[in-house]
């Protein structure tokens, strides 16, 4: 099947699932689709903004240069979403359709230009962080990454992510099918199909290799070894030891977080860059795949984006106190509450002095025993 007459609007970094597979989609599938991307968007943007907002704004969490390769990571997150979103959706809901005329053409380049930057930026930012943790605990005699190692590392990921995947700015281009109708697809070379079809072989090895195998192997590597670690590490003296023990739940607690959070990304992406390879040196057996789960691949690797924010608040002691104290607020300033949460604040309809009083002192009263009751069960 030749790729640049029967693909529609990319799918998610680049893919292609080809006309005959959107047409094979019933209205129950393609809306199914849709409400999966609504699902992995909406959780995206709250849990990733969540980060961002807390690492910005809380002084206890932005004087950590930890914490702000979790914000770098949450943005690019954000970013993948968001992309892949604007691809998936539309091939979706009209198959060949893109926009017509220079606005058209800018986002056919940009938006999977910053969809596999924003997922490369992703793994290696998990991948430094694995590094900062080995050189924080391991390497006691050195130090973890400073500030400005942080701010360093952050840019330069993102600045090698752009360059390495720049060929996406060249090979994406527009053809007006008719007067409003485009099509947005991925083309080397329109010259020579068989020069465009090595690009494309090379281009899928490349990205498979640079945004999953070596940052997993890389990070394998360290956590084994943080691992074995602080398995061998041997408590300090009686002096010491509520100290070490105290130290040792909060390092394992946050290299579980991080060993999970890598595994999650390594299961959700591992369908997703075999629908990558496949289509390019396995056509037949890739396309006899049912469209259903070809779709389901590529949204299985972007709800990745969804989980990771919410891996690390629910693992970090920090974050999940400061999203929990959010949530509380947002409930507080909520004007649907439970009436009886009301009734103490409403004036009363006593307009008797000596009634009043009365029934005020009676109020107080059972208030106190009832404040006294929540706050033994309060958490």
């Amino acid at each position: 099947m030749n790729q640049t007459e029967n693909s529609t609007a990319p799918v998610n970094d680049g893919e292609l699932i080809g006309d005959e597979g959107i047409e094979e989609l019933n209205e129950a599938s393609k809306t199914g689709v849709i409400g999966g991307y609504a699902i992995i968007l909406l959780f995206s943007i709250v849990g990733n903004s969540i980060i961002i907002h807390l690492v910005r704004t809380r002084t206890n969490i932005r004087m950590n240069p930890f914490n702000w390769l979790l914000f770098n990571t949450a943005v690019a997150d954000l970013l993948d979403v968001i992309t892949a979103s604007a691809f998936s959706v539309p091939s979706v809901l009209c198959g060949d359709c893109w926009l017509s005329g220079m606005v058209g053409t800018i986002f056919c380049k940009l938006i999977p230009f910053f969809l596999v930057v924003a997922i490369c930026v992703s793994i290696w930012t998990l991948t430094v962080i694995a590094a900062d943790r080995y050189l924080a605990i391991v390497c006691i005699r050195r130090r973890p990454l400073s500030s400005r190692s942080v701010v360093c590392s952050i840019i330069t990921l993102w600045l090698l992510a752009g360059l390495i995947f720049s060929g996406e700015l060249y090979k994406f281009t527009v053809d007006e099918v008719e007067c409003d109708v485009a099509l947005c697809y991925p083309n080397w070379n329109r010259e020579s199909e068989e020069i465009s079809t090595i690009f494309n072989q090379a281009e899928m090895i490349v990205k498979v290799v640079v945004t999953y195998a070596v940052p997993l192997v890389i990070m394998t590597v360290l956590y084994s070894l943080i691992s074995y670690f602080l398995w061998k590490q041997k408590p300090p003296g009686a002096v010491n030891q509520e100290a070490y023990v105290k130290q040792m739940r909060k390092r394992r607690a946050v290299i579980k977080m991080l060993i999970i959070a890598v595994a999650v990304f390594a299961v959700c992406w591992l369908p997703a860059h075999v629908g990558h390879i496949m289509p390019h040196f396995y056509e037949d057996a890739f396309f006899a795949i049912p469209s259903t789960l070809r779709l389901l691949f590529f949204w299985l690797a972007h709800a990745n984006a969804a989980i990771h924010p919410w891996l690390f608040i629910a693992f970090s002691e920090n974050l999940r106190g400061e999203a929990k104290a959010i949530f509380h607020n947002i409930r507080k300033r909520s004007p649907f509450k439970h009436p009886k949460l009301s009734t103490s604040s409403q004036p009363s309809l006593f307009t008797n002095v000596e009634l009043a009083g009365s029934r005020e002192i009676a109020q107080s009263r059972s208030s106190v025993n009832v404040s006294t009751l929540s706050f033994d069960t309060k958490f």
